[in-house]
């Protein structure tokens, strides 16, 4: 989703067959960029809107949308009876480890067990076929972004490696326990989603993840 540029986008699919699918800031950017001729595209953030579901419903490609509230699926309910289609989603499930004193990573979805994952895909199942769980993003924003060899920081950056190497640890757990809840449950998903550029090589190493993010 960093990458803006459709000719680079098409340049790098065509690098290696590994490297498939965009991950989209908005659901209009997927829209659009279904008219450009990219296929498997996956939105990063939930929306609401009207007007991105309305561009999602209209397009020919599959457009897999994010969700981390009841409140998401509602919108989603009521624009599939109004368009007629249904939607693919994927549960946003947070990636922050909670350290004595210290929320280590950034607070992106309310969804971070297994209980309150499958409280969430209940809430799809009640909703008569118009919208179906496809998938599970776990986006490591703590391990991707931040830095951890500061040049004149070096206590720092020792502190943050090991908060790090905690963090990898716990996360791959929780992660772990969640997709095992939701296919225990029923719930066939066809892709686990989890990185960023910086934290490709620990997202790899989680054998529960099937795809990661780079950009």
């Amino acid at each position: 989703k960093s990458i803006r540029c459709t000719e680079i986008m098409r340049l790098v699919q065509d690098l290696d067959q590994r490297f498939r699918g965009l991950l989209c800031f908005s659901a209009r950017e997927a829209a659009w960029l279904a008219t450009q001729g990219f296929d498997d595209l996956l939105v990063a953030y939930p929306t609401m809107e009207p007007v991105d579901l309305a561009a999602v419903a209209e397009s020919p490609a599959r457009i897999v949308l994010m969700i981390d509230e009841p409140a998401h699926i509602d919108a989603l309910v009521a624009a599939a009876r109004r368009f007629s289609v249904s939607f693919d989603v994927a549960i946003d499930v947070d990636m922050s480890s909670r350290f004595p004193a210290v929320h280590f990573g950034v607070r992106r979805s309310p969804i971070d067990t297994p209980q309150q994952a499958l409280e969430l895909a209940r809430h799809i199942e009640n909703s008569e076929g118009k919208v179906r769980l496809v998938g599970v993003m776990g986006y490591e924003a703590q391990i991707a972004g931040l830095q951890d060899d500061v040049p004149g920081k070096r206590i720092k950056s020792a502190m943050i490696r090991r908060m790090k190497r905690r963090s990898i640890a716990e996360i791959h757990k929780r992660r772990q326990s969640v997709i095992t809840a939701l296919r225990a449950a029923g719930h066939d998903l066809e892709f686990v989603n989890g990185g960023g550029t910086g934290s490709l090589e620990s997202t790899a190493a989680d054998p529960c993840v099937t795809e990661a993010a780079a950009g």
